[in-house]
């Protein structure tokens, strides 16, 4: 091993600078597997919330009588809400795409019984246990498959911020 003493100014600059850009790398890959973890943990919460939230007028017609031209705040409040709806259904429709697409790949791999690992663990929202028991695997074998489904699900949302870079 190289004493620092016998390193060039450049050659420190050069090992920090990789250093910091593979912990990004993995800081990175790290978020993207927290955030699809946080998606999918939060999905069918996100479905209530397209199909229940109240967005627009019409939706609380005979509930609350409201003249919204009196009042520039209210318009900003169902603004508001209406843009949170919005977001929601895009990424609800950008998980449901992308869980689609996760499923076509491992029945094309013979693989399917890891998919349905995961929809049951986090949209039927079933215990390890149970799944272990309904798929006829060991005990630790669904908590592999959705932390496998999990990184590929995270390629699939997030592209390159889903994978590890080394």
């Amino acid at each position: 091993m190289e004493l620092l003493s016998e390193l060039t100014v450049d050659e420190i600059i050069e090992r920090t600078i990789k250093e910091y850009e593979r912990k990004q790398k993995s800081k990175t890959q790290r978020r993207a597997f927290r955030n699809t973890k946080l998606l999918m943990e939060n999905y069918n919460n996100f479905k209530k919330h397209i199909d229940y939230s109240v967005s627009d007028i019409e939706d609380i017609q005979g509930i609350v009588k409201m003249d919204l031209q009196k009042n520039d705040c209210d318009q900003l409040f169902i603004l508001s809400i209406k843009q949170s709806k919005a977001k929601t259904l895009i990424m609800t429709s950008h998980i449901e795409t992308s869980l689609e697409l996760l499923e076509m790949e491992q029945k094309r791999e013979g693989t399917i019984e890891r998919y349905q690992a995961l929809e049951m663990y986090y949209i039927e929202k079933k215990s390890y246990e149970k799944i272990a028991e309904e798929l006829n695997t060991g005990k630790n074998t669904p908590s592999r498959w959705v932390k496998q489904m999990l990184d590929r699900l995270g390629v699939l949302l997030f592209g390159v911020d889903g994978i590890k870079l080394e």
